[in-house]
């Protein structure tokens, strides 16, 4: 659990940031109005997370959660199996400040791939006031075959898996990768992020721009065959590769999120710029979910002249 504990940071280290100044209104500061923000993820096969809640900052102010953070509110999920059918509520109490989770003992029951969670937040001081969001779990994956996890540094022969295929919502799948060296010290650092990056710590959070399954090969017993970017390994030495396969909502989020953050088409100008995709009603924020691979590799460094 502490290696998902820290694939999830990883993933996610600055996601309030740009739902923060997406609140605010980049375009038009002076017609700021605060909103609720959300902040929950569901991971197939592991426990039930928890539940952040906080408000937005102004745009001149800086963000921090706990003086943002939004106590006495009554959060329930309700689970549905893959018929619709509800058969579980979970209801949530508040574990610290701003942060809630569900009683005991259904704390540590597991998400079940490909069933729907249903967030219900209201507030006993605001009757006029709901927030709803749902999400359908993507299904899990596994590992078939590894073609190639031990490699030198930008070999042409890359860390290669062969992979199932995970059904979510019958559309194409859309990963992202995460990455997390297991010897992070200065000397293990590779060429190109030695040379790009100020922080060794930050190196922990790298991840790659979300792909879908056509950057993969389809392979004719319907897996499909995994070659990790040399971009996202920072480190000589073992590594755990994290693949995250995204619902709906994860998926919105990020690629509007990199549209915003500039990291989407070059073409738009700024008042062209799509806001960030929430799919929350009542709320900015990600409720959303995910399934996830760890693959242990060994990246080793170029043989000398």
């Amino acid at each position: 659990m502490k290696r998902f504990t820290s694939a999830i940071t990883r993933l996610f280290p600055v996601m309030l940031a740009p739902a923060l100044l997406a609140g605010c209104d980049l375009y038009g500061q002076d017609d700021y109005a605060e909103q609720y923000v959300v902040e929950s993820y569901l991971v197939a096969k592991h426990p039930m997370p928890q539940i952040r809640l906080s408000t937005t900052a102004p745009f001149n102010e800086t963000y921090q959660f706990d003086e943002r953070a939004v106590p006495g509110a009554e959060v329930f999920v309700h689970r549905y199996d893959e018929n619709g059918v509800r058969d579980r509520v979970y209801e949530y109490v508040e574990d610290a400040h701003g942060v809630y989770r569900p009683l005991q003992p259904i704390r540590e029951e597991l998400v079940l791939p490909r069933f729907t969670y249903r967030l219900d937040i209201s507030f006993p001081d605001r009757n006029d006031h709901r927030i709803t969001a749902e999400t359908s779990v993507p299904d899990t994956f596994s590992v078939r075959e590894v073609i190639r996890d031990e490699t030198f540094y930008q070999s042409p022969e890359q860390l290669e898996f062969r992979i199932t295929r995970n059904r979510t919502n019958d559309r194409q799948n859309y990963f992202i990768y995460a990455t997390e060296s297991l010897e992070p010290l200065e000397e293990n650092l590779t060429p190109f992020w030695r040379d790009a990056a100020d922080d060794i710590e930050e190196l922990a959070r790298i991840r790659t721009t979300i792909v879908n399954e056509e950057n993969f090969d389809l392979n004719p017993d319907g897996t499909l065959t995994l070659r990790m970017p040399w971009i996202g390994i920072a480190f000589y030495g073992k590594n755990i590769i994290s693949t995250f396969s995204l619902d709906d909502n994860s998926y919105d989020f990020f690629r509007s999120q990199a549209v915003q953050t500039g990291g989407g088409p070059g073409t738009l100008s700024p008042g062209e710029i799509q806001n960030i995709i929430y799919n929350i009603d009542g709320a900015i924020g990600l409720f959303g979910s995910m399934s996830v691979l760890d693959i242990e590799v060994n990246v080793l460094r170029p043989p000398s002249p």
